[in-house]
C-alpha cells in the first residue's frame, strides 16, 4: 500500500513539474514566473504560444538535486545569474533561416529607424545580448550610438 501511495505521489509530482508554477515552489522563481506568467517581458511572449519553462530549460534530474539541495541551505544567487544560450539554441523555433535572413527581415520591420540592430559592424551577436527574458531587454548598440526611440522600437514589433 505504501509503495502504491509513493507510486501515485511520485506520478503527481512528476506531471506537476511540468508545471510553471512548480518553479515557485523555491520562493526566489516567483518573478520569473510573473514574467512568464503577464507581460510586458518577452517570457510572457513565449507563453503567449504555448510555451512553459521546461522548454528552455530542460528538466536534467542531477541540475535540480543540486538547485534543491542550494536552496534548502540558502546558498543561492539572488537574483539567479543569467542563462546564456546559443544562436542555434534561439534558431530551434525562431526560424529565420540564417544571421543574414533575420537582417533582411529587420531592416523590413525597421523602416523608420536609421539602424538595424542585426546588421551591426561587430558581425553576428548572440541573441541574448540584447534579448532578455525575464527583464528588460537592452538596446546593446545604444551604449555607443545611443538609444533608438521607443515609439520606433514599438512600431517595429511584430
Amino acid at each position: 500500500m505504501v509503495l502504491f501511495i509513493a507510486a501515485i505521489g511520485g506520478g503527481v509530482l512528476w506531471n506537476y513539474h511540468d508545471e510553471p508554477e512548480f518553479c515557485t515552489t523555491c520562493h526566489i522563481m516567483d518573478p520569473y514566473l510573473e514574467s512568464w506568467a503577464s507581460p510586458p517581458l518577452l517570457a510572457n511572449a513565449h507563453a503567449e504560444y504555448d510555451l512553459s519553462c521546461l522548454d528552455c530549460h530542460p528538466f536534467q534530474i542531477m541540475e535540480s538535486a543540486r538547485e534543491v539541495i542550494v536552496y534548502v541551505l540558502g546558498n543561492y544567487e539572488d537574483p539567479l545569474r543569467e542563462r546564456e544560450f546559443s544562436q542555434e539554441w534561439c534558431f530551434q523555433c525562431h526560424e529565420h533561416g540564417s544571421y543574414e535572413e533575420l537582417k533582411g527581415r529587420t531592416a523590413e520591420m525597421l523602416e523608420t529607424v536609421d539602424r538595424n540592430p542585426h546588421d551591426s559592424h561587430l558581425g553576428e551577436l548572440r541573441c541574448s545580448i540584447c534579448h532578455k527574458m525575464h527583464r528588460l531587454s537592452d538596446d546593446f548598440c545604444a551604449q555607443c550610438h545611443g538609444e533608438i526611440s521607443l515609439e520606433a522600437r514599438w512600431a517595429a514589433q511584430p
